[in-house]
């Protein structure tokens, strides 16, 4: 089934969205799939052609992630969705200066058709900013997308990349994010600490148990068509990361599986080249109440210069571990 998408105002795109194979399972299934429906909404709401873009220069330029937030609950989260499910999806931008844009997706389950009692979307207006950061819709799953324009340096080389956006590029008649909401701090934190979550928060402790290994770019599945270590990639080797501390904490893959990501963030310092090796770390904490959820830390570096390409944060509902019985 083809997907419907409609311009329902000058600022603000809607789609129903069958689920396919192609967007179910892991999540780079799925963030490919936001990123596309970032492209067309950044391209319908701020009069660009994302697909083929260049700059002043006649270079080509390209709508790159800096950073990804997605957010869910126990009812609709990324793991949650199976082919042939409905979904309403409503989109809008937010001015961020000449060179960015943050688009927001608000993510729901169609009901329309469905068995009674199954969960029904009653206002399909995009999410405004009190929605997204302080009421969000309990049945709701919300994906955050902060994107900059950004243009090759050298030609063949994924270092230095520089902003550069192409002229019909507008954000002036996009509203614009309050204050209040500012995601310079987040995105600083990140950079400084690492993490996304408050590293002295008293309710989570930190586990001593670590992992730290080496990737090398898999040049077949890791790049995009223009070459670039692909956004989606990056959410996959963060999974790898925390999937290698899973199992190295004696736990198993089907409960991995059947964990649920209640947040997950990203941000993307740098891209990396096609001969690159990859150093990814991974580390946890753990709620010293509730044992199930989790805070998990991913960090992804370049082996040979240092830098730091990506860093990660995921809240997790982890499933009860069985525990032995006393001999009696």
């Amino acid at each position: 089934m083809t997907d419907v998408a409609e311009n329902s105002s000058a600022l603000r795109l809607k789609r129903r969205v069958r689920v396919r194979l192609g967007m179910s399972g892991s999540i780079h299934l799925l963030a490919a799939q936001i990123g596309d429906w970032t492209w067309e909404t950044v391209a319908c709401l701020c009069h660009a052609d994302v697909l083929s873009a260049r700059n002043e220069a006649g270079a080509p330029t390209y709508l790159a992630f800096y950073h990804i937030r997605v957010r869910g609950g126990l009812a609709l989260h990324s793991g949650s969705m199976r082919p042939g499910d409905r979904l309403v999806v409503a989109a809008t931008c937010f001015r961020q200066g000449p060179m960015s844009v943050l688009t927001a997706h608000r993510i729901e389950r169609d009901g329309s058709g469905d068995s009674e009692g199954s969960l029904r979307v009653v206002d399909d207006s995009p999410p405004n900013a009190v929605e997204l950061y302080e009421r969000p819709r309990e049945n709701a799953m919300y994906v955050e997308t902060f994107n900059h324009w950004i243009a090759r340096s050298s030609p063949d080389s994924n270092s230095d990349l520089v902003k550069s956006a192409p002229p019909e590029f507008t954000t002036d008649h996009l509203p614009e994010l309050p204050a209040a909401y500012d995601l310079r701090s987040t995105f600083l934190r990140a950079r400084t600490k690492h993490t996304f979550h408050d590293p002295d928060d008293p309710e989570y402790r930190s586990s001593a148990e670590t992992v730290e290994f080496e990737y090398p770019v898999d040049v077949v599945r890791d790049l995009n068509g223009v070459g670039l270590l692909y956004f989606a990639s990056y959410l996959s080797l963060t999974d790898k990361a925390a999937h290698a501390l899973w199992r190295r904490q004696g736990r198993s893959n089907r409960d991995f599986l059947d964990r649920i990501v209640l947040d997950r963030q990203i941000s993307y310092l740098r891209n990396a080249d096609l001969d690159s090796t990859l150093v990814l770390s991974a580390r946890t904490r753990t709620h010293v109440t509730d044992l199930g959820r989790e805070v998990v830390d991913v960090l992804i570096r370049d082996r040979d210069s240092g830098y730091v390409l990506a860093v990660s944060t995921l809240h997790t509902l982890n499933p009860p571990q069985e525990k032995s019985c006393p001999n009696l």
